[in-house]
């Protein structure tokens, strides 16, 4: 419909309407307050002007719209006047409907707009001066807006600028990625356009027009993404007055280049709060009328030589709506490299390593200490019988010479002591002896006060470990919009309805595992959608809901995140999926599998029970990534299904790669680290007994048998011939769902260790996760135990054995995009792999060229407007080539012009979406042109 059109139909519709209203307001003037009527009747004719207002607000026509909005606040009066006191108050609402009809049906009278507004300003709560201003102007523009509706189709450019026009506030589920793509960017091209408008501004020449205007249309597209309306907006309404002058041939008017610096600089300093580097532009909101007056004189054909005039409209000094600061000033940070967080990351391991060294140290040191005071009594005791004997032998011997000599001085031997120079020895060393043990208990005093300081040093250390390792944590929360956008897109593509419930939103993860655990996700969700949910009328003939319940469940326990994929579907076809493990070779007829293990064949690479290859399934991928990503990860994976009541896959995995709580021991004289999430239990020698079981090892403990390994042959090296299989302690492991014994020499301890890269030389070793020093210096080697017993295994269970037969995988489909917004080619890029797409990304035109050398894509999603070369310009070159003229191409731009569709339709284009775009609808135009 036209806007001519629309405009006869709102006045009709008023005209229709005020019959109702005039005779509401008669039975109104004549309740009583009390009357129960009375509020009936308010009701309705309050409701009656809140939809006038509403029909003027979707038609786009802000002014209508604030006259019926002041109608009904004096409307609510009714309810609170007297019936005596409501002569003016009917006789204002009688007037009001007959003035707008006139006004909607003489829009070119200027009169008419006027007479309006001055009805407005006599009601019982009349219009204040400001308001009523702009509301005159708002009404005087729309015989504009009405005459450009009726050459042109597109939405015509507001008159105003308002507080909300210039807001910043962040939207509550925005994607962390989008929004780093944002940090990274913006800042510098904030930066390279307030230098475009300085050099305009100067008298630059169309180079610097040319580039601004892309500069604006990448910021105000990726202010658009994340969802920053007034970085959008200022973008918007400039990228236009640059592709104006551009067309004129890149002259800019003294004045204009004036309003375009300051438009530069205010989004300059937007860019900068959302950084949390700057402070919100007050004059935010007069930059943008600003730029609306500019573009508005550029719409009607106006010269613009003369100086812009400053809007009376727009006040000077706004105030920043209060949720926007609120969502800037809470989320303020500091930017902090990676590399910057590593070297933290590592330092605090190194002092974590130190400290343990130095307790050890410690520890040897309070021995030693022990170890001296025992000694020194020994010393005292020997001290204490050299001493006696001493004395005794210097009685006897000057018994013997008195004696011989004849004396009697009258003293008898034990009545005087008498002395030698072996008495006066021996008393000097026994007081040094216990000189020595006074020493030894200080010393050992010191050592304990020193064993408290290092305990809280490492308390400390702990604590600042925990602080340094939570600035890598991330809320797995942040992949929610995606994790419901990948459900929805599966179920659009298979017809199918679903909800996603995540639970544990909270939980967190190392930023480093939540990345790698997105692809893996994405699998999860697409395979319960897909082979799990059954379709609305399957679901219905068995009592179900039609929509089903998919549910992502995080918690943690310990150092480990569990995560539970659950739905409620039909559950897992365990004779589908083992007679396709017959067809393909992969088990043979005869053999005997449980449920346990018939369901994990599902993890085989290449296995699908599908016969027909889609988007969504049929190549064996999904669930072999899931797989392999748990074994990369040192994790766990368990498969549980009930027919009729849907499936549940359970991951446990570490919370960080960094650190790990593992298990020390030795074996063949080196010690291993053994991941603690594998870990059941460790028995100590003697508890259990080692079998024979023919060729293999067995190990039977509280009435299980498990299958058994000693950890040196494992690992490669040589077992001690002189050790018996009953000296050697037990570690119970779990994987694969099997429980596995492995045979140690010995328990050492069990702690959280650093884990640190094996380096280059060691990254092909199978079953070596990492390094770790240990306290007292030596070096633990950290095991991936299902690699490292994966040959001895001879499951079929065991996806990742060499003994396991591989499907051919099919090829995923390839998409292309092209843009030069970092934001926007993330956004594109999570839509289309969360639909099970391969994606590759360029910059521009010659970038897209350059990475067709390598990669095949199914279709091209390109941007209009880029450097090098744009869209329009790439398509062309596409179509030219033999080896890409029927390679689909859609078009993605915020230009809605006509020009620009036919512009886009003569390259070939075979497809023009406009910004922003409706991700169902995207997702619904690559499918359809990949098949068509």
């Amino acid at each position: 419909m036209k806007l001519k059109d629309l405009v006869e139909a709102l006045a009709t519709e008023v005209e229709r309407a005020g019959a109702q209203l005039e005779e509401c307001l008669g039975t109104l003037a004549q309740l009583g307050e009390d009357d129960p009527v009375l509020f009936d009747l308010c009701e309705q004719y309050s409701g009656q002007a809140q939809r006038m207002g509403e029909a003027a607000e979707l038609a786009g026509f802000p002014g209508l719209q604030a006259v019926c909005d002041h109608v009904l606040q004096n409307g609510l009066l009714l309810t609170v006047t007297p019936a005596g006191e409501r002569g003016p108050l009917v006789d204002f609402l009688r007037a009001w409907p007959p003035l707008v009809v006139f006004y909607l049906r003489n829009l070119s009278d200027p009169s008419a707009a006027v007479g309006l507004v001055d009805h407005l300003c006599t009601a019982p709560d009349p219009l204040p001066e400001d308001a009523a201003r702009k509301i005159v102007h708002m009404l005087g523009a729309m015989p504009l807006q009405v005459e450009a509706g009726a050459d042109d189709e597109q939405p015509q450019r507001p008159v105003l600028a308002s507080a909300e026009d210039v807001a910043l506030e962040m939207p509550a589920d925005v994607d962390e990625r989008l929004l780093e793509g944002f940090r990274q960017e913006s800042p510098e091209q904030a930066r390279y356009l307030v230098a475009l408008a300085r050099n305009m501004a100067a008298g630059g020449d169309s180079s610097d027009v040319v580039a601004a205007k892309r500069v604006a249309h990448t910021l105000k597209g990726s202010a658009s993404i994340i969802g920053l309306r007034g970085i959008a907006s200022v973008s918007h309404h400039l990228e236009d007055i640059l592709e104006h002058f551009e067309e004129a041939g890149g002259a800019v008017a003294r004045p204009a280049a004036e309003a375009l610096l300051d438009a530069a600089y205010c989004v300059e300093q937007m860019v900068g709060y959302v950084m949390g580097e700057d402070e919100y532009p007050q004059q935010a909101q007069r930059v943008l009328q600003d730029v609306l007056d500019l573009a508005n004189r550029i719409d009607r054909g106006e010269s613009l030589d003369a100086p812009l005039a400053r809007s009376e409209e727009a006040p000077a000094v706004e105030t920043v709506p209060q949720a926007a600061v609120a969502a800037s000033t809470s989320g303020n940070a500091m930017r902090v490299s990676v590399r910057r967080i590593d070297e933290l990351f590592r330092v605090s391991g190194e002092l974590a390593v130190h400290g343990a060294a130095m307790e050890a140290r410690l520890k040897a040191l309070v021995d030693s200490s022990r170890q001296l005071l025992a000694q020194n009594l020994r010393v005292q005791k020997r001290l204490f019988e050299l001493e006696t004997v001493v004395d005794v032998r210097s009685l006897a011997t000057m018994r013997a010479r008195a004696g011989s000599a004849g004396r009697d001085d009258g003293f008898d031997s034990l009545e005087l002591d008498q002395y030698s120079e072996l008495h006066s020895t021996s008393h000097a060393l026994i007081e040094e002896a216990a000189d020595a043990r006074a020493m030894a208990l200080r010393l050992e005093e010191e050592i304990a006060q020193l064993s408290g300081l290092q305990s809280r040093q490492q308390r400390l250390g702990k604590d600042m470990q925990h602080l340094v390792i939570g600035t890598r944590m991330t809320e797995v929360g942040v992949l929610e919009p995606r994790l419901h956008r990948n459900v929805r897109s599966t179920c659009q593509a298979t017809g199918k309805q679903a909800e996603l419930v995540l639970k544990g939103g909270g939980t967190l993860i190392d930023a480093d595992v939540l990345s790698r655990l997105a692809e893996p996700l994405m699998h999860l969700l697409r395979n319960a959608v897909d082979h799990g949910i059954e379709s609305p009328e399957v679901r219905g003939r068995a009592g179900k809901s039609p929509v089903g319940r998919v549910m992502l469940d995080f918690s943690r326990q310990g150092q480990q995140v569990v995560l539970r994929c659950a739905d409620d579907g039909r559950g897992l076809d365990l004779p589908a999926i083992r007679n396709r493990a017959i067809e393909r070779g992969l088990i043979s007829a005869e053999q005997v599998l449980g449920d346990d293990e018939i369901a994990r064949l599902i993890l085989l690479p290449g296995f699908s029970t599908r016969d027909a290859v889609s988007e969504v399934s049929g190549r064996g991928v999904g669930m072999d990534v899931v797989h392999e990503w748990v074994n990369a990860m040192n994790g766990s994976i368990r498969i549980s299904s009930v027919a009729g009541s849907g499936s549940t896959i359970e991951l446990r995995f570490a919370a960080s790669l960094t650190t790990m709580q593992s298990l020390v021991v030795e074996a063949a004289g080196q010690r291993f680290a053994l991941p603690a999430v594998h870990v059941e239990q460790a028995v100590p020698r003697g508890l259990g007994e080692f079998e024979q079981v023919g060729d293999s090892l067995a190990w039977r403990h509280a009435d299980r048998i498990y299958p058994a390994r000693l950890l040196a042959e494992a690992a490669g090296l040589p077992r001690d011939a002189g050790r018996a299989l009953v000296d050697h302690d037990v570690v119970i492991v779990r994987f694969d769902n099997r429980s596995h014994a492995l045979a140690v020499e010995r328990l050492v301890d069990a702690r959280e260790l650093l884990v640190k890269n094996p380096g280059r030389y060691a990254r092909h070793v199978r079953g070596v996760a990492g390094l770790s020093i240990l306290g007292d210096g030596s070096v633990a080697v950290n095991l991936e135990l299902p690699q490292l017993l994966a040959r001895a295994s001879r499951r079929v269970h065991d996806a990742g054995g060499s003994d396991a037969p591989t499907a051919s995988k099919q090829e995923v489909p390839g998409v292309l995009i092209v843009d030069d917004s970092l934001s926007v080619r993330t956004a594109l890029r999570n839509l289309v792999q969360d639909a099970g797409f391969r994606v590759e990304a360029a910059r521009d035109g010659l970038e897209a060229i350059e990475s067709l050398r390598g990669f095949r894509p199914k279709i091209v999603l390109t941007d209009l407007e880029m450097p090098n070369m744009n869209g329009v310009e790439l398509t062309s070159h596409l179509k030219a080539r033999a080896d890409t003229k029927d390679l689909p191409v859609i078009m993605i731009t915020s230009r809605s012009q006509e020009k620009h569709r036919r512009m886009a339709q003569q390259a070939g284009v075979d497809a023009y979406l406009t910004k922003p775009y409706n991700d169902g609808e995207l997702l619904r135009t690559i499918r359809e042109a990949i098949h068509a």
